[in-house]
């Protein structure tokens, strides 16, 4: 029973580390309550706290070193519920810009335990089946709060800030049920950059900015077209997510079948995901948008991680992913003030444009990487008739 609760401990804290993005579906709503502050300002909302993670992510790794893991976790926690669930007794828009940057300090206070934690206290097999949990603790974390916080924010718009009430229960099982992990010297002497690893993280960042996008407009475009409300936008964001879950699942599957056209058969859903976006008039669309996007999200991550823990040193696997989730989360900060100077210099700002823009980026690399895939083929077969 110990054993299972320290297992649902750990997951619990990974259950949190999409709830930054998922108050997304309550944009619309909170515009609405504001309505001098633009959508690029209102997108701050759910890009602030990635940028804020990043400095704090790597504040908590060297603060590890000198002070107990548990009590950095707890910390952050704290920080996490006041950001949180701060903004709901806000009256201007500004002090709720200024909680949703403590929310990204204890997110990225945290962040790094997520997979930390498993691998102070798992070894093996164990600890691979503890992993997998964690990115299905990952996706329905995403899922249900996405969900709630559109359903919410239909009652009232503060109200969409309860979801960061998931805290406490991580709070309290972290206090009960999470020991203090054994001090493990750590070897950073392999802890380098190289170009492969720096060429996967370049070109995740580049995804990242526009995948932040269907986040950043979606509640705009369905209000707009009067789609539905906050709810419709946080039930396309969940079936987005359940899409990625299910190719998760079937990743390594398709690598085995596939090998490196996985690539360009990511970006190609992407593409299409989307093209459907910046075309949609009914609902149905923007669903179909969505699970597109969700099929390429859920092929490409994993992608990603593997090609970057390909080309990093032996020892400096651990190191490489998280260069690869800091430059995610450089994506997703700088998203919104990309996308508006790119409305502003082409007169039109729009989620659909925006969408449109990213689907012809998008097409242009399947374009790119369906080349690379079938050229490597033909090289291969030559050499095997050679």
């Amino acid at each position: 029973m110990e054993k299972k609760g320290l297992k649902v401990a750990i997951l619990s804290v990974s259950f949190l580390l999409m709830l930054r993005l998922t108050i997304s579906p309550a944009l619309a709503e909170i515009g609405k309550a504001f309505p001098n502050v633009s959508q690029g300002v209102l997108m701050n909302m759910v890009a602030l706290p990635s940028l804020v993670a990043i400095p704090f992510g790597f504040l908590s790794g060297v603060l590890s070193n000198f002070f107990k893991k548990k009590n950095i976790l707890l910390v952050g926690l704290g920080l996490f519920l006041i950001g949180g669930i701060g903004p709901m007794f806000m009256t201007s828009f500004t002090p709720i810009l200024i909680m949703r940057a403590v929310l990204g300090a204890g997110t990225g206070l945290f962040l790094p335990f997520a997979a930390g934690l498993i691998a102070d206290f798992y070894t093996g097999d164990e600890r691979n089946h503890m992993l997998g949990l964690q990115s299905t603790a990952v996706a329905v974390g995403n899922v249900i709060t996405s969900i709630l916080a559109g359903v919410l924010a239909t009652i009232n718009w503060r109200a969409a800030f309860l979801i960061y009430a998931f805290g406490i229960v991580t709070l309290i099982l972290t206090v009960i049920r999470i020991p203090e992990p054994e001090r493990v010297e750590e070897d950073n002497s392999e802890n380098t950059v190289n170009a492969g690893m720096m060429k996967v993280c370049l070109a995740i960042m580049v995804y990242a900015a526009i995948y932040f996008t269907f986040f950043g407009y979606l509640a705009f475009v369905v209000d707009e077209k009067g789609l539905g409300d906050a709810s419709a936008s946080g039930f396309a964001t969940m079936l987005m997510t359940v899409a990625s879950i299910f190719m998760g699942v079937i990743f390594g599957k398709l690598v085995l079948k596939l090998g490196k056209k996985v690539l360009p058969l990511s970006l190609l859903a992407n593409t299409i995901g989307f093209l459907l976006l910046s075309v949609a008039n009914v609902f149905v669309v923007i669903i179909a948008g969505a699970i597109m996007i969700g099929i390429g999200f859920g092929l490409l991550m994993p992608y990603g991680t593997m090609k970057v823990t390909d080309a990093a040193p032996l020892k400096a696997t651990t190191f490489a992913n998280g260069l690869f989730m800091t430059f995610v989360n450089i994506g997703t900060a700088v998203s919104p003030l990309l996308t508006v100077m790119i409305g502003r210099a082409f007169s039109n700002e729009s989620g659909q444009f925006m969408y449109m823009l990213s689907a012809i980026v998008l097409g242009g690399a399947t374009l790119v990487t369906l080349v690379t895939a079938f050229m490597g083929k033909s090289v291969k077969v030559q050499e095997e008739i050679n």
